[in-house]
């Protein structure tokens, strides 16, 4: 068999291989990053965000909202200096949020087994 007809055969033998693993595997939203950051974004929006009441009245007089809150574990920065992942139960993440065309925050987020809880929300520069 001649080299050309070798690699025909391999072409259409990856070209059926690559049908297959679309076909099964389609339709899946896979997750493939594996890095610290994402990981732990990743872990928060699975969970149930808890804000208690004068966190949500810290979030009101900042002009911070929910969706804001979405959007930062999406794409924010986990400043794992400022965050406490030592502890055996739930570890404390400080994370910070920058983007354009919206207010730049950082925020501290007790992450329990099956909760998220937000325990404060600080406009970028300020304490």
């Amino acid at each position: 068999m001649g080299f050309w007809k070798k690699l025909l055969w391999y072409l259409v033998g990856v070209g059926l291989g690559v049908l297959a693993v679309m076909f099964i595997f389609g339709d899946r939203d896979l997750q493939c990053s594996y890095f610290p950051n994402d990981r732990v974004l990743y872990d928060l929006r699975k969970k149930t965000l808890l804000i208690p009441e004068e966190v949500q009245q810290q979030m009101d007089e900042s002009g911070i909202d929910t969706s804001d809150i979405a959007l930062m574990m999406l794409s924010g920065n986990v400043d794992f200096e400022k965050s406490n992942t030592q502890k055996d139960g739930c570890k404390t993440y400080h994370i910070d949020y920058e983007a354009e065309g919206s207010q730049s925050f950082s925020t501290e987020i007790k992450n329990c087994d099956s909760t998220a809880t937000l325990l404060q929300v600080s406009l970028a520069g300020k304490p």
